[in-house]
């Protein structure tokens, strides 16, 4: 029996899921989690065996992805029989689709046995949707809800006015680079293996976004102002990207700048995290793309052709 390598590029929206990680106590009856689903739908391929699936990125509960990545090792039906990619592609959908799982497999590409979907990414690029409010109100986060679009539930974070998004830039420019982020890290606990807080931020960005039906079907448009935060780098701590839109945030509305920042950097430490600024929910963010080298995809690709060997 030989095995075979495939990446599968997927996409899926994260507000029923909890996660990607599969959880301890899913069950035959019940999965829940991206993981989980991925690995109940490839079980419809009747493999000799399925290997551990391998994410790029391990999106949290509420997280969208536009493209994830993921490999798994699949046995061969026979000698020299292997899955084809679009077989892969198609049984999985049947799948999700059978099941109303929001997950969708665009591509399986067949990879050398040495591939790995996390350690072999050279970059992931993530997004960021927020919408401010036109006037200021009262009533904590419950009083914005009247704003949201039917259309945007789960899928846009709210913000209350000021928000002046000419002082984000310099903001940005610092945040790029190498940094250790131990400062927008989740505080370990005791006993946990110390982990390595040094990312290089390749570009932070604040630009006008953009609704996801026109505006002229829902009248609740007309009041919200949209900003998409674009976010790349190699690789990301545990709601790093959340905690960075949360500082974005909380220096457009003034209660936080510059200098604020400055000192998170130059001081880095995980209870190092000013009360000033809340993290922002895992509304609004996804995960658009994860690059990899070109030289791994070129074992075939979703072409209907039986891969060489």
């Amino acid at each position: 029996m030989s095995m075979r390598r495939y990446l599968l590029h997927i996409a899926y929206c994260g507000s029923r899921l909890r996660g990607v990680q599969k959880q301890r106590e899913e069950h035959e009856a019940l999965f829940v989690s991206v993981g989980g689903l991925v690995e109940k739908g490839l079980q419809r391929l009747r493999p000799e065996s399925i290997e551990q699936l391998y994410f790029s990125s391990r999106t949290d509960t509420g997280v969208h992805a536009v493209c994830n990545t993921a490999h798994v090792d699949l046995s061969c039906q026979s000698e020299g029989l292997c899955y084809e990619p679009s077989a892969i592609t198609n049984t999985l959908n049947r799948f999700f689709k059978k099941n109303n799982a929001e997950i969708r497999v665009h591509k399986t590409i067949l990879v050398p046995s040495t591939f790995h979907a996390r350690y072999d990414a050279v970059s992931r690029r993530y997004l960021y949707r927020l919408a401010v409010t036109p006037e200021p109100t009262s009533g904590g986060r419950a009083a914005l809800e009247k704003f949201m679009p039917v259309a945007e539930i789960g899928k846009l974070y709210l913000v209350r006015p000021p928000f002046d998004v000419e002082r984000l830039e310099p903001v940005c420019r610092l945040l790029e680079g190498i940094h250790d982020f131990a400062s927008f890290a989740n505080v370990q606990r005791k006993g946990d293996t110390p982990r390595e807080t040094l990312r290089e931020i390749k570009s932070v960005t604040v630009t006008p976004g953009r609704p996801l039906l026109d505006p002229s079907q829902d009248p609740l448009y007309s009041h919200l102002q949209f900003w998409d935060v674009n976010v790349h780098g190699k690789s990301f701590l545990y709601r790093q990207v959340r905690r960075i839109v949360g500082v974005l945030v909380g220096v457009a509305q003034g209660r936080f700048n510059l200098q604020d920042v400055q000192h998170m950097l130059d001081y880095p430490s995980q209870r190092n995290w000013s009360p000033k600024v809340q993290v922002a929910p895992p509304d609004g963010l996804f995960l658009l793309d994860v690059e990899y080298p070109l030289h791994v995809f070129a074992e075939g690709e979703d072409s209907g052709q039986r891969p060489q060997e």
